[in-house]
Protein backbone atom coordinates (compact mmCIF):
# COMPACT_ATOMS: atom_id res chain seq x y z
CA UNK A 1 0.00 0.00 0.00
CA UNK A 2 1.15 3.50 -0.70
CA UNK A 3 1.92 5.72 2.25
CA UNK A 4 -1.10 8.01 1.84
CA UNK A 5 -3.50 5.07 1.64
CA UNK A 6 -1.85 3.45 4.64
CA UNK A 7 -2.35 6.65 6.64
CA UNK A 8 -5.98 6.80 5.55
CA UNK A 9 -6.50 3.19 6.60
CA UNK A 10 -4.89 3.69 10.01
CA UNK A 11 -6.83 6.93 10.56
CA UNK A 12 -10.11 5.23 9.69
CA UNK A 13 -9.35 2.31 11.98
CA UNK A 14 -8.43 4.59 14.89
CA UNK A 15 -11.55 6.69 14.28
CA UNK A 16 -13.76 3.61 14.32
CA UNK A 17 -12.17 2.35 17.54
CA UNK A 18 -12.58 5.76 19.15
CA UNK A 19 -16.27 5.82 18.11
CA UNK A 20 -16.91 2.38 19.58
CA UNK A 21 -15.18 3.37 22.82
CA UNK A 22 -17.24 6.58 23.04
CA UNK A 23 -20.49 4.65 22.48
CA UNK A 24 -19.52 2.08 25.10
CA UNK A 25 -18.73 4.76 27.69
CA UNK A 26 -21.96 6.62 26.90
CA UNK A 27 -24.08 3.48 27.27
CA UNK A 28 -22.30 2.51 30.48
CA UNK A 29 -22.92 5.95 32.01
CA UNK A 30 -26.54 5.84 30.83
CA UNK A 31 -27.10 2.47 32.52
CA UNK A 32 -25.57 3.75 35.76
CA UNK A 33 -27.97 6.70 35.78
CA UNK A 34 -31.10 4.62 35.30
CA UNK A 35 -31.30 4.26 31.54
CA UNK A 36 -33.21 7.43 30.71
CA UNK A 37 -30.43 10.01 30.83
CA UNK A 38 -30.28 11.73 27.45
CA UNK A 39 -27.90 14.52 26.50
CA UNK A 40 -29.39 17.99 26.28
CA UNK A 41 -29.38 19.81 22.93
CA UNK A 42 -26.80 22.21 24.36
CA UNK A 43 -24.49 19.30 25.23
CA UNK A 44 -24.87 17.92 21.69
CA UNK A 45 -24.02 21.29 20.14
CA UNK A 46 -21.00 21.61 22.43
CA UNK A 47 -19.82 18.13 21.38
CA UNK A 48 -20.25 19.00 17.70
CA UNK A 49 -18.25 22.23 18.09
CA UNK A 50 -15.52 20.31 19.91
CA UNK A 51 -15.32 17.75 17.09
CA UNK A 52 -15.09 20.48 14.43
CA UNK A 53 -12.32 22.15 16.43
CA UNK A 54 -10.46 18.85 16.66
CA UNK A 55 -10.74 18.35 12.90
CA UNK A 56 -9.43 21.87 12.28
CA UNK A 57 -6.43 21.15 14.49
CA UNK A 58 -5.70 17.94 12.59
CA UNK A 59 -5.84 19.79 9.26
CA UNK A 60 -3.56 22.52 10.61
CA UNK A 61 -1.06 19.87 11.75
CA UNK A 62 -1.09 18.38 8.26
CA UNK A 63 -0.52 21.81 6.70
CA UNK A 64 2.39 22.47 9.02
CA UNK A 65 0.84 25.46 10.78
CA UNK A 66 1.80 26.10 14.35
CA UNK A 67 5.22 24.47 14.10
CA UNK A 68 8.07 26.13 15.89
CA UNK A 69 11.31 26.34 14.00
Amino acid sequence: MRRDRWGLFIGGLLGALFGVLAAYLYLKARRERGGDARPSPAALVQSAVTLVTLLRQIVEMAEGKGRRA
